[in-house]
């Protein structure tokens, strides 16, 4: 794995934020809205971190070490001073150390980077496929809808976070997979997951057929 350091403003949030993932956020308290126009200023970069103690609003929090570079991809501001912004996660870092010399948190990170891992295997990437297969499906038809093929992707680690923000998980097990430096074995324990998911999706099915059937 392949790395390199920079600097990025930190945004503290009770969310985990996944490579390629889309994530909309408002932006009213003042020290954000300054990291915005800082960020704007520069290649529109920030670091999205879940909060390991403290809140998201008013006084500080402590980070998780690793986190998500976003890029600011949309930017509407409205009357009051509030700022709706769009971003897409890039890629993972790892912090090294934390300043403050600014209203905002930063940071000097190092970005990591997803070579090949020598332990992922075709077998493996196609059978975590098509359990995110089988997982949408399941969803989609507890809600009424149906699709014959869902998009997911092939690549085994645009896969794994694909699953990762997927997945109806606790923030935890989330964070533990963003933390997970090889790509085969964060597929392995999102199968788990996956299968563990489509049990209990399978449990509810059942249940509520057995209530239709009683009522009738």
């Amino acid at each position: 794995m392949s790395s390199e350091d920079r600097s990025l403003p930190l945004f503290p949030l009770n969310m985990v934020l996944f490579p390629n993932a889309t994530l909309p956020l408002q932006i009213f308290e003042e020290r954000y809205k300054l990291m915005m126009k800082h960020c704007l200023e520069g290649d529109s970069k920030l670091g999205v971190v879940l909060i390991k103690a403290g809140a998201e609003v008013g006084g500080p929090a402590t980070p998780h070490s690793t986190g998500t570079v976003a890029h600011i991809s949309e930017v509407n501001r409205v009357e009051d001073g509030r700022m709706f912004i769009s971003v897409t996660g890039q890629q993972r870092f790892r912090i090294k150390s934390v300043t403050q010399s600014r209203p905002y948190m930063s940071a000097e990170v190092e970005l990591l980077v997803d070579d090949d891992d020598p332990g992922e295997s075709p077998t493996q990437t196609e059978a975590v496929r098509q359990a995110a297969v089988e997982h949408v499906r399941l969803a989609l038809g507890l809600r009424g809808g149906w699709v014959r093929e869902p998009h997911i992707p092939s690549d085994p680690a645009v896969l794994s976070y694909f699953i990762g923000g997927m997945l109806q998980i606790g923030l935890p097990e989330k964070q533990t997979l963003l933390e997970e430096p090889a790509t085969a074995k964060r597929l392995e324990l999102e199968l788990e997951m996956l299968r563990r998911e489509a049990d209990a999706i399978k449990r509810r099915v059942t249940l509520e057929l057995r209530r239709r059937i009683s009522r009738q």
